[in-house]
C-alpha cells in the first residue's frame, strides 16, 4: 500500500488553513494561558461565532467582559491574514503602547509555535511589530490622535476603546476612514467604561 506523500499532505493542510481561520486556529495556534501555560487554542462556540461575524462584516464593535479571549481571537485573525495574504497591514491601537503591544505579543507567540511549514520567515521582529517576508505586518501604537492617518490599513484593531481619553478615539476613527475606505476592516473592542464616551455612542 502506497504511503501518502508528505508534501501532498502539507499542501492539503495549507489549503484548509488558508480557507478557514477557525480550522487554522484550532489545529495550529497555541496561546499562553494564565494558569496552564502553553495550550492549544481550542475555540469555544461563542468564539467561533464571533470569528464568523468578524469575517462577514467590515466594521465590528464588541463590548466584552474580561477573560473571554476576544483579544486573543483578534490576534489569531491578524496572524491568519498575515500568513495567507500578501502585503496586509494590521494596526493595533490602544490606550497605552503596552496594551497594544500585548496583542502583538500574542500574534508573535502564535507564530513562533506554528509548525515550520507554516512559518514563512520575517524581516522585522521586535516588541511593537512583526513583519513577514510576504510583506504583511502587524504594528502596535498608542492612541496618538494621528494613529492610522497616513497608513494603508488592511485591519484596524482598537483595543480597550472605551478607555481612550477625550476626543482621541474620535480623531483616530476619523483619521482611519480614508484608508479603511479602500477595503480595510476594523475591530473595535472594549470592556465597559460608563456611558457618554465615543465607544458607548458607537
Amino acid at each position: 500500500m502506497a504511503q501518502p506523500n508528505i508534501k501532498q499532505i502539507i499542501k492539503q493542510e495549507y489549503i484548509k488553513c488558508a480557507q478557514d481561520p477557525i480550522y487554522f486556529m484550532k489545529k495550529y495556534c497555541w496561546i499562553q494561558h494564565p494558569t496552564r501555560g502553553r495550550v492549544q487554542f481550542n475555540l469555544y462556540p461563542f468564539q467561533e461565532g464571533t470569528l464568523k461575524l468578524l469575517q462577514k462584516n467590515d466594521r465590528s464593535i464588541i463590548l466584552k467582559s474580561r477573560q473571554l479571549g476576544i483579544s486573543t481571537l483578534s490576534a489569531g485573525i491578524s496572524l491568519w491574514m498575515m500568513l495567507f495574504q500578501k502585503d496586509k497591514s494590521i494596526l493595533v491601537v490602544a490606550t497605552k503602547q503596552d496594551t497594544a503591544k500585548n496583542l502583538i505579543t500574542k500574534v508573535k507567540f502564535m507564530y513562533d509555535n506554528l509548525p515550520s511549514w507554516l512559518q514563512i520567515g520575517f524581516t522585522e521582529n521586535n516588541k511593537l511589530a512583526l513583519k513577514l517576508k510576504n510583506g504583511s505586518q502587524a504594528k502596535a501604537v498608542s492612541a496618538a490622535s494621528d494613529a492610522g492617518r497616513s497608513e494603508a490599513i488592511s485591519l484596524l484593531i482598537i483595543d480597550e476603546a472605551a478607555f481612550i481619553e477625550g476626543n482621541r478615539i474620535e480623531e483616530i476613527w476619523g483619521a482611519s476612514q480614508q484608508t479603511l475606505s479602500t477595503g480595510g476592516k476594523a475591530i473595535i473592542l472594549s470592556t465597559p467604561n460608563g456611558t457618554g464616551n465615543f465607544f458607548h455612542k458607537m
